[in-house]
């Protein structure tokens, strides 16, 4: 199991966060531990998925907001 703190350093890697040094330490321990490696790419995977995840709410979702705010002022 990897320690809280060197998932915190690969997050903070990932998204180009960390210090120099610790930058240059962790980036020595991924060619030497396949476990710390692998978690650093799954990590840049979900990093991956992240940005290209839709952004903006479905046009159904916009419809049914229109359609309840009609029916309110409707009501007024």
């Amino acid at each position: 199991m990897i320690k809280t703190s060197t998932q915190n350093e690969l997050i903070q890697y990932v998204y180009d966060d960390l210090a120099d040094d610790a930058y240059e330490q962790l980036e020595g321990a991924l060619v030497q531990d396949m476990e710390l490696a692998d978690s650093c790419a799954e990590l840049l995977l979900i990093q991956k998925l992240l940005d290209e995840a839709v952004k903006a709410p479905r046009q159904h979702a916009i419809n049914n907001i229109l359609n309840y705010s009609k029916r309110l002022s409707l009501q007024s």
